[in-house]
């Protein structure tokens, strides 16, 4: 069973809440597996993780924009191949959780623990200097 653990945690409070909420929908989808309507279950929880990951897209990529973190254009490459992989698997006729469920293992493990730890310190920094200012994050 996924959880939030420590080693997801980024320091970033905003960014730090989304990843949490897509986590809690992966520990759903994993419950629904065991229901006896899963894959109704399973299709409503992979609508939400879709919609709610294109979101989160949306607010880490604009925080980097204005913090002007310079790798910008590779991170949201990554985050349209993710996209790209999550709507192929979602268009199938029969969802298979457990697939979703390790493609987005793989992204915490892989995005989370690595990509998006790249940006941090940048974005920490300009937060941090943008406060200075008493211009609030």
């Amino acid at each position: 069973m996924l959880t939030w653990n420590v080693q997801y945690f980024l320091g970033i409070p905003e960014m730090d809440a989304e990843h949490c909420r897509i986590i809690e929908m992966i520990h759903r989808l994993d419950q629904a597996a065991d229901r006896a309507n899963s894959l109704a279950s399973a299709w409503k929880i992979v609508n939400e993780l879709t919609d709610y990951i294109g979101t989160h897209f949306t607010h880490e990529e604009s925080l980097m924009e204005r913090s002007g973190y310079p790798d910008l254009d590779r991170h949201r490459e990554a985050h349209r191949q993710f996209e790209a992989e999550v709507r192929e698997i979602s268009s199938h006729a029969s969802v298979d959780s457990a697939e979703i469920r390790q493609l987005l293992q793989h992204w915490l493990e892989v995005h989370i623990m690595k990509i998006d730890r790249a940006y941090v310190s940048h974005v920490q920094a300009w937060q941090d200097s943008h406060d200075a200012d008493g211009g609030g994050a």
